[in-house]
């Protein structure tokens, strides 16, 4: 027998043995000291030092499993295979030789290990049991040079989603660090496991400007469905910042309709709750924009906001002021959106009257009968 399967036989001994060992002893703590009734402190510190017992076995079998790993150099891959599905089924306490194996020579064996340690941290999570080093161990595999193991580490990141201080710390620069690798997919997935993370923390009241950040990067990739990845995961871990409403409001520029329709969306549901921030930032856009196509976006924005958004006096009157100008747009369909949205919000002042009386003389037909449709509703609501 060589050294090598020596010192195998040797640690799995001593695992073994410390396993019966722990087990003994709690079983004999059990039948020498049962609680009896007024003895719940004994109790207690019983089941404390159980706990303590257990934690300790479990970190002895993962000390010993780690230091199995360098033994396995010269195993065939049959072998180095069986041993990650043996370190699956003992659950957390193979995670550390896991976490090892990722540095194997195969990718197919970095894969398998990034799959398995997944799948014990998607257990552990569920069970609402710490998993930082998991997590940990997961990010350092998405710097892997095989795609194969960093989609696998990426997907189990997805399922794993631990959002301690500790974890976050590390996890959140490695996925940044890859935001812009591999295929749309992938460029979308990281983004996806950001937005889960930031959605997790915003619950908890807890900071998520480095994320938003990251997200608001993705807005610039290459790639349509990425970009509206990015405003959907902003969506979820509620960004209401002026740097999301004017990543957002540029996001209406963008080449894609469906870019574009996305970021409307985004802007006037997040903006029905931050008005006073949002509208400054839509009416400088709305000046400064020399393409028709996101003037209409944002009228149509500014008007959902007015009608529907927890908005003060002041922020009524610059919405009614934006689209008053918006009414006077060269393009005959922004000046139709504004007489719609006006009409909308029942803006009944004698400026925004005016105004409309006015646009029924518009040389286009559809500001025409846009504006006799905002005066009526004006005039049924007074």
């Amino acid at each position: 027998m060589n050294q090598k399967r020596f010192f195998w036989v040797i640690a799995t001994v001593i695992g073994v043995l410390l396993g019966l060992g722990i087990g003994q002893m709690v079983q004999f703590q059990e039948a020498t000291a049962e609680p009896q009734e007024g003895f719940a402190q004994l109790k207690t510190e019983l089941n404390a030092l159980k706990a303590k017992q257990r934690a300790l076995q479990a970190e002895w079998q993962a000390e010993l499993l780690a230091q199995v790993v360098p033994t396995l150099a010269d195993e065939s891959e049959k072998v180095k295979r069986q041993f990650v599905d043996f370190l699956e089924d003992l659950g957390k306490p193979g995670a550390a030789a896991l976490i090892a194996m990722l540095e194997d020579p195969s990718v197919q064996i970095r894969q398998k290990a990034a799959d398995k340690l997944g799948a014990i941290g998607e257990r552990e999570r569920k069970a609402k049991r710490n998993v930082d080093a998991i997590a940990i161990g997961l990010a350092t595999a998405l710097n892997d040079p095989a795609d194969k193991v960093f989609r696998e580490a990426l997907q189990e990141l997805d399922d794993v989603r631990s959002t301690s201080p500790e974890s976050v710390a590390v996890v959140v620069p490695a996925l940044i660090a890859v935001r812009t690798r591999g295929s749309s997919g992938a460029r979308s997935d990281v983004l996806n496991v950001l937005g889960l993370i930031g959605e997790s923390l915003a619950k908890n009241g807890e900071p998520t400007d480095t994320i938003r950040d990251a997200l608001i990067a993705g807005l610039a990739d290459d790639a349509s469905n990425v970009r509206t990845n990015a405003i959907e995961e902003l969506s979820d871990i509620r960004a209401a910042s002026s740097e999301t409403f004017t990543a957002l409001t540029n996001a209406l520029t963008d080449r894609s309709k469906s870019v574009r329709n996305r970021a409307e969306d985004e802007l006037i549901q997040l903006g029905k709750g931050a008005a006073t921030t949002v509208i400054p930032i839509l009416a400088d856009a709305l000046g400064t924009s020399t393409s028709p196509v996101p003037r209409g976006h944002i009228v149509d924005v500014l008007g959902a906001i007015g009608e529907k958004g927890k908005i003060t006096e002041d922020d009524h009157e610059r919405i009614v002021q934006s689209l008053l100008v918006a009414l006077q747009d060269t393009d005959e369909n922004v000046r139709r959106n504004a007489a719609d949205e006006l009409g909308e919000m029942r803006a009944a002042s004698p400026d925004v009257l005016t105004a409309l009386t006015n646009a029924r003389n518009d040389s286009s037909k559809k500001v025409r009968n846009a504006a006799q449709k905002a005066i009526q509703r004006i005039e049924r609501t007074k």
